[in-house]
Parts: structure tokens; C-alpha cells; sequence
């Protein structure tokens, strides 16, 4: 009895005992940081990315003045010169997959257009461009963390990993004109595209663009979305340039 009410009254003082902890030591391991060839340079992106996914029509993005425009907020009022690039990157999807309403199927179709402001024409050269869809184009899938590339095996996984093993290839998509010519304050269509979606299990579609640009002059730029259904005989037709510059005025 004695032996067990002394065990008793010695157990609590053992489980309060503290454990010390080891003491930490650091540890510093050297690690070669190499540097990246090439180098930032100071040519200027027009990047169209911000809604990602686009469910109504309206301006993605534009760098025109906002004089005369609806939405004057909506302009950035900045003029491209010389070297430019072009990224744009948007995703579209029925907002009703169980619908039986055809129109929500309809394609949503991505414009960029330049604008001459001077009153001197000007050239504008596509010097490399590329655009692919996520479906049927270029579709997301696993690959392990080195695969070797050639121009004769392309390797990719989603539309913009396309897009950009064909510029650095200094290709150029029958898409893109390789020189556009602007008359004194004329506004010309660079692309004209859709995100299609009614032929999918899936309605939801992406594009990614990337164009890499040089103007003899100044050039506004804009990206805008408009959504075209069928036509009386079925037909998908792209919108007119009119339809786009009454977006870019009227539209925020």
C-alpha cells in the first residue's frame, strides 16, 4: 500500500518535469546563383489580361485618348512607336452549360486594333505573331520537368506555351499581315478572332496572343470583345471594323 501511494505521488512530479530541448544550430549550405542570358529591355507590352475570363462585350484594354470617347476612364492615352509587343489572354464559357438556349453557345471574338493619330502615314511591321486557342490548338496537359525542343518537334502545353515557342522562332500566323500601311488618323484591324465554344463537350475556350510589333510612327492600340451569333443561314461571320470602333467609343 505504502509502495503504491508513493508511485502515486511521484507520477505527477514526472509529467511536469520539463524536456530540454536540443539547442538549434544553423546551418548555411553555398548555392552557385547563375545569371539568365540576355538581359530587361525597355520595349514597351500592350497586355490584355486583366478580366482573364470575358463574359460580356465591351474594352479589354486600350491606349487610345479618351476625347470624344463614352468612358473616358477607360483610355490610357498612350501612343506606341518603334518596338512594341502585343500579349493578350482571355478566357470565355457559357454562363449556362445546362441551357438549352443556343445563343449562350455563341463565340466571343477578340479584336485588336491600331490607330494612325498622326498626319503622316505610318508602317507598322509584324515581325513575329502568334495566336492559338485552348481547344483544339493547344491543350493544358502533364509534362515532365525537361523535354527536348525543335522546330520540328514543338513541345507545349496550353495556348500561351505555343504562342511563345513560335515567337522565339520568329514565326509569323497567316493571321497577322506582315506590314500594315495607316493613313493619317486611319484605324486598321491587327486581329480579328474568336474563342469558339458551341462545338465543345465543354463550353470554355481560351486565346493567347502574343505579337511582337515595330511602327514608324505613333500607334494607339486596343483590344476589345464582342459576341457574334449565327446568321440567318447559320453562319458565323466575324464583326465589321465598324462594329469594333463603335465598341471602342461607346463601350467602357
Amino acid at each position: 500500500m505504502f509502495a503504491l501511494l508513493t508511485a502515486f505521488l511521484i507520477m505527477p512530479a514526472l509529467a511536469q518535469t520539463p524536456v530540454e530541448m536540443p539547442e538549434s544550430i544553423e546551418q548555411v549550405s553555398p548555392q552557385l546563383v547563375r545569371p539568365l542570358s540576355g538581359q530587361l529591355d525597355a520595349v514597351p507590352v500592350f497586355n490584355s489580361n486583366s478580366p482573364e475570363l470575358v463574359g460580356t462585350p465591351g474594352i479589354l484594354l486600350s491606349t487610345f485618348p479618351p476625347e470624344g470617347m463614352a468612358v473616358p476612364e477607360a483610355h490610357l492615352n498612350f501612343a506606341f512607336e518603334g518596338r512594341f509587343d502585343i500579349f493578350a489572354h482571355h478566357v470565355y464559357k457559357a454562363l449556362d452549360y445546362s441551357s438549352p438556349m443556343t445563343e449562350l453557345l455563341d463565340s466571343l471574338y477578340l479584336g485588336i486594333v491600331l490607330k494612325n493619330p498622326s498626319a503622316e502615314p505610318v508602317t507598322v511591321r509584324v515581325l513575329a505573331g502568334a495566336s492559338y486557342l485552348s481547344q483544339p490548338d493547344a491543350p493544358f496537359v502533364p509534362l515532365p520537368s525537361f523535354v527536348p525542343f525543335s522546330p520540328l518537334m514543338p513541345v507545349f502545353s496550353g495556348p500561351g506555351s505555343r504562342a511563345m515557342g513560335d515567337i522565339l522562332q520568329g514565326r509569323r500566323s497567316d493571321i497577322f499581315p506582315a506590314v500594315m500601311v495607316l493613313a493619317p488618323g486611319e484605324t486598321a484591324l491587327l486581329m480579328n478572332q474568336p474563342i469558339p465554344i458551341r462545338a465543345l463537350d465543354l463550353p470554355i475556350n481560351g486565346r493567347s496572343t502574343l505579337v511582337q510589333l515595330e511602327s514608324s510612327g505613333p500607334v494607339y492600340v486596343a483590344s476589345l470583345a464582342q459576341i457574334v451569333g449565327l446568321d440567318e443561314a447559320g453562319q458565323e461571320v466575324p464583326p465589321s471594323l465598324a462594329s469594333w470602333e463603335q465598341i471602342l467609343k461607346n463601350d467602357g
